[in-house]
């Protein structure tokens, strides 16, 4: 079986050397899969993946949240997204070079740069579905009316946005080409996606002081149980802030105060629920699923055998040299443990349904689980037990 590779550094200084190195990396990736043109842009979004990771931990959440959508786009075979991400190429990079030379622009001045190239992408994802009379390959935000005055507000929220999606799926149904069984995927993924509101609670309850920068962010009400033990780190946090990307929670903590020892004890609860801590030159950043029962999946080939490793614990795949014989490596980061995988090849990410492997049946050390993809494909899940 795959063995753990060493511990990386957590001194500050080292750890933003590495991400701007991924970043970097990441950015090339994706210029060499855009000269590609469309047949490579499945590739083309596992860089996005990567940048998109990179650049939200540098503190550019905007453009993270932007070339995570380019990626999705990809992903679909959207072929305006690579005009998009051409012209997105230099002003990644400078926002990189401004970055190393200490220049971190505040979220005003980012949304100023990166709006009008997030109100183009739309625009062209629109040109490109225009049969579809709203389709959304985005997955959207709920609007206040979703959020309040029911039962249960994921009920609520999967019956005004299903009833569309459905509808959607129908006419696209209407159709036979490649491209359409895509965005017919894609309608019915965003479904399941949205079928996870339904008993889910607002991440605010566990850090009410902070709820207004936890708008919109919702888990299942157990996952948020099992993370409960945050909740007395966080009340030393001098702030809170999250968001809520393909299934997967993001949060930055301003925490001075938390000592190791706090830090070691937050890495132990995240890596109960597939997710990890890093130090931030602010403080800390948490990253975990919203749910244990569907997540974002990173889909890998070992050994012709499938598995797929949790998007909470993804840091970064980096590619081998052709001679090495094997793909690359899977850096991945349970809690504050550093694991390092060799891989016979990556797989695009994808949102996936998880099961309990039943007992009596034999599984691969460190297999916890299996995974399901859109086609019915079973992997084998490295995650949690």
């Amino acid at each position: 079986m795959m063995k753990p590779g060493g511990r990386v550094s957590t001194n500050r200084f080292d750890h933003l050397s590495l991400v701007m190195a991924d970043a970097e990396r990441s950015l090339e990736g994706l210029k060499h899969s855009l000269q590609g043109g469309s047949d490579d842009m499945m590739q083309g979004a596992l860089h996005c993946r990567d940048l998109s990771g990179a650049l939200s931990i540098l503190g550019l959440d905007t453009a993270a949240g932007l070339v995570d959508d380019v990626a999705r786009q990809m992903t679909l075979g959207q072929p305006s997204v690579i005009d998009v991400a051409y012209g997105l190429l230099p002003i990644i990079g400078q926002a990189i070079k401004d970055i190393q030379l200490g220049q971190v622009p505040n979220a005003e001045v980012q949304l100023k740069v990166w709006e009008p190239w997030m109100a183009r992408l739309q625009v062209l994802v629109t040109r490109d579905s225009t049969s579809l009379s709203n389709f959304e390959a985005v997955m959207p935000k709920a609007v206040g009316a979703q959020l309040v005055g029911a039962a249960d507000p994921g009920f609520k929220a999967l019956r005004l946005k299903g009833l569309n999606l459905i509808q959607n799926a129908r006419i696209v149904n209407q159709r036979d080409d490649e491209r359409t069984v895509r965005q017919m995927d894609a309608l019915l993924s965003e479904l399941q996606d949205w079928s996870l509101r339904v008993g889910q609670v607002p991440l605010a309850q566990m850090f009410p002081l902070s709820a207004h920068e936890l708008v919109d962010i919702w888990l299942d009400a157990s996952l948020l149980d099992r993370v409960d033990p945050l909740r007395d780190f966080g009340a030393k946090a001098e702030s809170i802030k999250a968001q809520s990307r393909s299934l997967t929670i993001y949060m930055d903590w301003v925490a001075p105060s938390l000592t190791h020892e706090d830090y070691v004890q937050i890495g132990e609860c995240l890596k109960k629920v597939a997710g990890h801590i890093k130090r931030t030159p602010e403080g800390f950043r948490l990253v975990f699923p919203s749910s244990l029962t569907r997540m974002r999946m990173m889909p890998f080939m070992h050994k012709n055998q499938r598995y797929v490793a949790a998007a909470g614990q993804f840091v970064q795949f980096q590619p081998d040299s052709e001679d090495a014989g094997f793909s690359g490596t899977l850096m991945l980061r349970a809690g504050i443990d550093n694991q390092n995988l060799q891989v016979d090849r990556m797989l695009p990410a994808e949102n996936m349904n998880v099961f309990e492997v039943p007992e009596g049946i034999q599984r691969p050390e460190g297999v916890s689980a299996v995974a399901l993809d859109g086609t019915g494909e079973i992997y084998y899940f490295l995650g949690p037990p």
